[in-house]
C-alpha cells in the first residue's frame, strides 16, 4: 500500500483481495493520485468490511467499480462532478443510496449488484439522475418495490432488472419513462413476467407498451445451464 503512493500520475487503478485492515492505507494512497479517472476495488471476501473514507478523493474520477461491503455510503461519491459510471456490489447499504446520487450531473450508467442495497424499496425522485442512460439492478435479494417520480430518469434508455426474487410486481411508474428504448427482465419471479405477457392477458402489459424493445431471459430445461431471450410484443415492435 505504501508503494501505491508513488503512482501519482496513474489514471486507471484496479486492486483485488483488499482486506479490512488495508482500508485506511489504500485511501491514503489513492488520495495522492490526482489524475485518477478509473477506480476498481474488490474485497478479498464478502465478509470483509472496508472503510473507504477519503479525506480528498481524486476529483477527476469518471468510473468507479466497488465490490465490497462498506461501513457506510461513501460521502465523497456525490461530490464527483465528472463521474460517468458507477458500479456497486456487496455494499449492503441499508438505506436507499439514490438520494445521495441523484444530483450527479454526468452520471450515465448505474449498476447496483449483489445486495449493494439491502433494503426493500428504491425511490427515484423528481429531477434525479438527469443524464442517466443505463440502469442495472441485479441480485438485490430484498428489493420488492421500485418507484419512479414523473420527472425522474428523463434520459433513461436501457433498464435491466435481473434476479431480484422479491420484486414480484411490475413498477407501474415505468410508464413515466418516455425515452426508455430497452427493458430486460432475467430470472425474475413468474408473477412479474406473466403480468407483462399479452399472450397470458397480462394486466400490466399496458405499462410497458410504449417501450420499443422488451425482452425476458428465461432458463431452459437442459443438462447444462441454458437461457433464451423471449421478446414481449409492444405497440412499437409488432
Amino acid at each position: 500500500m505504501q508503494e501505491l503512493k508513488k503512482l501519482k500520475q496513474v489514471k486507471k487503478l484496479g486492486i483485488r483481495c483488499v482486506q479490512s485492515a488495508q482500508g485506511n492505507a489504500l485511501c491514503a494512497a489513492i488520495g495522492e493520485m490526482n489524475f485518477l479517472e478509473s477506480l476498481n476495488i474488490t474485497a478479498k471476501a464478502e465478509e470483509e468490511i472496508l472503510d473507504l473514507d477519503f479525506v480528498s478523493a481524486p476529483r477527476y474520477l469518471r468510473v468507479i467499480n466497488i465490490k465490497a461491503r462498506l461501513t457506510r455510503f461513501p460521502d465523497w461519491i456525490p461530490e464527483l462532478e465528472y463521474l460517468v459510471k458507477l458500479m456497486l456490489g456487496f455494499s449492503n447499504f441499508e438505506h436507499d443510496p439514490l438520494d445521495s446520487l441523484r444530483k450527479l450531473p454526468h452520471l450515465s450508467r448505474l449498476n447496483l449488484w449483489d445486495d449493494a442495497f439491502s433494503g426493500d424499496s428504491l425511490h427515484f425522485k423528481v429531477g434525479g439522475f438527469p443524464k442517466l442512460k443505463e440502469l442495472d439492478l441485479t441480485r438485490l435479494n430484498k428489493l420488492s418495490s421500485i418507484s419512479i417520480d414523473r420527472e425522474a430518469l428523463l434520459a433513461l434508455e436501457h433498464f435491466r432488472c435481473h434476479d431480484n426474487p422479491q420484486l414480484k410486481v411490475l413498477p407501474k411508474d415505468l410508464q413515466n419513462l418516455e425515452n426508455l428504448k430497452y427493458l430486460e427482465f432475467a430470472d425474475m419471479p413468474a408473477e412479474l413476467v406473466d403480468s407483462i405477457d399479452p399472450n397470458k392477458d397480462g394486466p400490466c402489459h399496458r405499462i410497458i407498451n410504449h417501450i420499443p424493445r422488451v425482452q425476458v431471459r428465461e432458463k431452459v430445461e437442459s443438462s447444462f445451464p441454458k437461457y433464451e431471450l423471449r421478446p414481449i410484443p409492444t405497440q412499437l415492435n409488432i
